[in-house]
């Protein structure tokens, strides 16, 4: 069974603390609350929740959360506000760096969300102030896949993709899913012929020769999105 340490950094220094323990002379990897180090992780040999917090809310307006987590980046560092990170260290099944999930009680007419409902949602903000002049990279999201070297060789996989888009669960209902789901839903641009616009009203038969595509797999089919260059737009 795990036990639980907790550290704080008081005046003099930092302490760990176990449940009903003394103090643990050992310097913490963490500034508040250390559960394990790198060499000594929490150990546990069955399933299970190292930290485990479940909400209950009645709350009439407004949000409520489980977990509120901010950083604010004063000086010349960088910073993450959160970093999860999973390291596969046996031959297993399935693994994930992070898993969200949004789901609805079952009961008829009492679980519809009128509003957005999202599983997932990253919003990156653009300050509102005339003079700011980013020069960096900013994206909403990255799909990124790392090579960790150069034997990084992914050769010998069912298959591998920046992003995927499956429809999954009851068989029914996933039949249901593939009639209604569009693959993107794409809010607050508009369709016209002006390369300012994220979409155009180009047709197929004015692409110029100088396009290219994108390889995609839709069930075992390797088909091809047409791209064409924003100078090339009309």
């Amino acid at each position: 069974m795990a036990k639980l340490r907790l550290q704080f950094d008081l005046l003099d220094g930092p302490y760990m603390y176990g449940i009903g323990g003394s103090p643990v002379t050992e310097t913490p990897d963490a500034k508040l609350a250390n559960f394990g180090t790198t060499a000594s992780p929490i150990t546990f040999d069955t399933s299970g929740n190292v930290i485990n917090v479940r909400g209950y809310s009645t709350h009439p307006s407004g949000d409520a959360r489980n977990i509120y987590n901010r950083l604010y980046l004063h000086g010349a560092g960088d910073g993450e506000s959160l970093r999860t990170f999973t390291s596969v260290m046996a031959n297993l099944g399935t693994a994930h760096g992070a898993h969200i999930s949004l789901n609805f009680a079952a009961v008829a007419g009492g679980s519809e969300c009128s509003g957005l409902g999202v599983a997932g949602r990253n919003t990156l903000h653009i300050p509102n102030v005339a003079s700011w002049a980013p020069t960096g990279t900013l994206a909403a999201i990255q799909a990124e896949i790392y090579s960790d070297g150069s034997d990084s060789d992914p050769a010998g996989l069912t298959e591998l993709s920046f992003i995927r888009a499956e429809n999954a669960g009851d068989a029914t209902g996933r039949a249901d899913v593939d009639t209604d789901a569009f693959l993107f839903s794409i809010q607050g641009m508009t369709a016209a012929a002006d390369t300012t616009k994220l979409l155009s009203s180009v047709s197929l038969a004015e692409l110029p020769a100088s396009s290219v595509a994108l390889k995609i797999k839709i069930g075992t089919g390797t088909y091809w999105l047409l791209a064409v260059a924003d100078a090339e737009l009309n």
